[in-house]
């Protein structure tokens, strides 16, 4: 008989658990002077929506970005409970017009 190994859907619930008694460990200990402990890293993104339609149907651009840096678009598409979403490539106009919209904003207000 071979044991299947767990997978992190069977997992999750346990672990976090346990980070949570470690945080709440960390918040209630007056003593503590390094709220930062235990994370790795701390790292910030922003997602700016270009809404392009709304109602019935609605479709936009999902902008993932630092600063006026691209990490990924994608396009959103959804109808009365149901949405569908397609990565934009680089190379097209939507990707283009996103690029000059971040760029635009990002040059107007500081993060």
């Amino acid at each position: 008989m071979t044991t299947k190994e767990k997978k992190c859907a069977d997992l999750i619930d346990d672990v976090m658990k346990s980070r949570e008694e470690q945080i709440k460990e960390l918040l209630d200990n007056p003593d503590n002077d390094d709220l930062y402990d235990p994370a790795l890293s701390i790292d910030t993104r922003k997602v700016t929506t270009i809404c392009l339609s709304w109602g019935g149907p609605a479709d936009y651009l999902e902008v993932r970005h630092v600063g006026a840096d691209i990490e990924r678009v994608t396009y959103r598409y959804s109808d009365w409970y149901d949405t569908a979403t397609r990565e934009v490539l680089d190379d097209s106009a939507l990707y283009e017009y996103a690029r000059n919209i971040i760029e635009c904003d990002s040059a107007n207000y500081e993060e």
